[in-house]
C-alpha cells in the first residue's frame, strides 16, 4: 500500500502557475474556487487594482472546533509573515507578493506549504496533544472533533501515551465490507511490525470512549484506535506520524477505491474469457452444411471419415 501526498495538487498547481509566470507575461485577474473530497473548499484570487498580490483563502468545516486547540498557531507559524485577514466566507487567508519571490527555491517552497494549507493546520492538533508527552508537560484534557461529515477523531493524552481513535463510516455497503477487512489487517500486520503503535478495531467502542459517554454501538463501521508512545515521535519521527494519521481516512478511501477498481478488472476479464469460449461453441455456416466436418474445443478443423 501507498502513502498519500498531504499537500493539495490541483491548489499547487493554481497557485503556481501565477508565482512561475514569465516575467515577460502580463499577470491577468483571476478568481478560482476549488473543492476537496471532504468538503474543503478554497479560492485564489489576484484583483484588477493589485495584480502582483495573490490570495489564498481556505474554508476547513472543523476550523472553529480545532482554533485553538493548535490549529491557529500551526497555521501561523507554518505561514509567518504570509498570513492575512481571513476573507469573508472563510477560516484562514494567505497574501503573496509576486515581486518578494526572488529566486526559484523560495517560489517552489512558497508553492509546497500553500499546497499543504489544511494539511500544516489539522497538523497542528496532532502536535497539540502529541508535544506535552515528548517535553514532559501536563497532558491535556481528551478532546474530539469532526475531521470529515463520517469520520471523528478522537484524542486521549497521558503522560507515557496519546490514543488516537478514529470513529469511521462509509455510505456504500460494498466500501463498509471492503473497509472492515483493511481494519482487520491493520490489526494483523501489527503482529509482525512489533516497533509500531498497538492497533484495535472493533464495532463496541474502546473503553476510553465513555468519557464522551459513548458506551454503545453507534451504528457507524466501527472505531480504530492508535496508541502512540513516546518512542514513536522520537528522532524527529513526529512529524511523520502526525502525517500518516491526519490522512488515514483519505487513505482509507484511496486503497478502496483501487480495490474496486481491480475487481471490475478481473470481472471485465473473467467475462470477455466467458464470451470467448461461449462463441467457440457457435455453429458455423460451414458446420451446418457439412455435418460430418467437426471442430475441437482447441479450434481445430476435422472430417468425419
Amino acid at each position: 500500500m501507498i502513502l498519500l501526498e498531504k499537500g493539495n495538487r490541483i491548489l499547487g498547481e493554481t497557485v503556481s502557475a501565477k508565482i512561475n509566470i514569465d516575467p515577460e507575461e502580463k499577470v491577468e485577474a483571476m478568481d478560482v474556487k476549488l473543492s476537496d473530497f471532504d468538503d474543503t473548499s478554497y479560492r485564489v484570487t489576484i484583483v484588477e487594482e493589485n495584480k502582483n498580490v495573490v490570495t489564498v483563502s481556505m474554508n476547513l468545516p472543523c476550523y472553529a472546533s480545532i482554533e485553538k486547540f493548535g490549529a491557529k498557531d500551526a497555521f501561523e507559524k507554518a505561514f509567518g509573515a504570509l498570513v492575512s485577514t481571513p476573507v469573508a466566507g472563510y477560516d484562514v487567508s494567505l497574501k503573496i507578493d509576486l515581486t518578494a519571490l526572488k529566486d526559484q527555491k523560495q517560489k517552489d517552497e512558497t508553492v509546497e506549504k500553500i499546497s499543504c494549507m489544511k494539511a500544516n493546520v489539522i497538523a497542528g492538533v496532532f502536535d497539540n496533544f502529541f508535544t506535552p508527552m515528548l517535553t514532559g508537560g501536563k497532558p491535556a484534557d481528551p478532546f474530539s472533533f469532526n475531521l470529515r461529515a463520517d469520520t471523528t477523531v478522537y484524542f486521549f493524552p497521558k503522560a507515557d501515551r496519546v490514543t488516537v481513535i478514529f470513529s469511521i463510516d462509509f455510505k456504500e455497503r460494498v466500501d463498509r465490507a471492503l473497509a472492515k477487512i483493511f481494519m482487520n489487517e491493520f490489526m494483523e500486520a501489527r503482529r509482525n511490525l512489533q516497533a509500531s503503535p498497538p492497533v484495535q478495531f472493533g464495532v463496541n467502542p474502546p473503553l476510553e470512549m465513555a468519557h464522551f459517554k459513548i458506551t454503545e454501538p453507534t451504528g457507524n463501521l466501527g472505531f480504530i484506535s492508535f496508541a502512540v508512545f513516546k518512542s514513536h515521535l522520537d528522532n524527529k519521527k513526529k512529524d511523520r506520524v502526525i502525517g500518516v494519521l491526519q490522512v488515514f481516512r483519505n487513505y482509507m478511501q484511496y486503497h478502496i477505491k483501487c480495490s474496486k477498481s481491480y475487481f471490475h478488472s478481473r470481472m471485465r476479464l473473467r467475462v470477455t474469457s466467458l464470451l470467448t469460449v461461449l462463441n467457440r461453441a457457435k455453429v458455423d455456416a460451414d458446420e451446418r452444411l457439412n455435418p460430418s466436418q467437426k471442430k475441437t474445443a482447441s479450434g481445430r478443423t476435422f472430417v468425419r471419415s
